[in-house]
């Protein structure tokens, strides 16, 4: 027994160590993971007021931020912490960090930050060595998205309107009283008084007013046609959004347009 215990335990030893140097080297891995996240997103919220205003005005919790490859190294090492770095698995701690492949405010905006070292285990043995790692934090400084850029059919000479399916007019406003009728419910023997917001009569709808068999019908102020259902296709709309060069020979709406 005594000669088994003293061929198996420097394995199990070996194998302890390792699954230490794991453990040691995923924690070391997360720590820099989260402050890499947290060094981009500030970056990327200071990107518009640098780009656009005077540093002095900005709030204190922005003050010092300098969208560098420098600073956010300087930021990463201050939030992982100087001290566990020399004490970690990373060879050369805090010195051994490099931000190199690394672009702040590209193209686009961008914010791609990059982070290299090496990391070694508890105990150099059997080949497993220091080894290469590198983490990276791609993001978008917050200045907006600019959708011209990539929808080929938005341009200022050919606007978004809205249209119905079987309108014949478009519209440019989405809230247009066109597009959203007020529907008002009134009694069956008080239609032939009532008058729309242009004097007009209102006449049977040619899908559901044929026949008046109830004691209440549906009208509009801007239509001419009375309804006794009120989930007829000619009180509902359903609106669509294409560009005013698609709108196929209709006219402008006489309310928004």
């Amino acid at each position: 027994m005594t000669l088994e215990a003293s061929f198996v335990l420097p394995f199990f030893l070996f194998a302890v160590i390792n699954i230490l140097s794991a453990v040691n080297i995923i924690g070391a891995q997360s720590r820099i993971n989260a402050a890499l996240h947290q060094v981009g997103n500030k970056m990327a919220f200071a990107g518009y007021a640098y780009e656009h205003s005077v540093g002095s005005l900005l709030p204190d919790s922005l003050a010092g931020v300098a969208l560098t490859e420098g600073y956010a190294k300087g930021q990463i090492i201050k939030y992982v912490g100087s001290s566990y770095l020399e004490q970690s698995c990373i060879v050369s701690g805090a010195g051994g960090m490099s931000m190199a492949g690394s672009s702040v405010m590209g193209t686009g905006d961008v914010i791609d930050l990059q982070v290299s070292y090496q990391v070694k285990p508890l105990i150099a043995a059997m080949g497993f060595n220091q080894f290469s790692m590198t983490q990276r934090y791609y993001g978008k400084a917050w200045t907006g998205y600019d959708v011209t850029q990539w929808v080929s059919d938005t341009y200022e000479e050919d606007p978004m309107v809205f249209i119905t399916e079987t309108g014949t007019v478009y519209h440019l406003d989405r809230n247009c009283v066109y597009l959203n009728p007020s529907i008002e419910t009134v009694g069956a023997a008080d239609v032939e008084n009532r008058r729309n917001q242009d004097g007009g009569k209102y006449y049977p709808c040619e899908r559901c007013g044929t026949k008046i068999g109830g004691r209440e019908i549906y009208i509009t102020s801007q239509g001419n046609r009375y309804h006794t259902q009120l989930n007829c296709s000619g009180l509902k709309r359903t609106i669509y959004t294409i560009p005013l060069s698609q709108t196929g020979g209709r006219g402008r709406c006489s309310k928004c347009g």
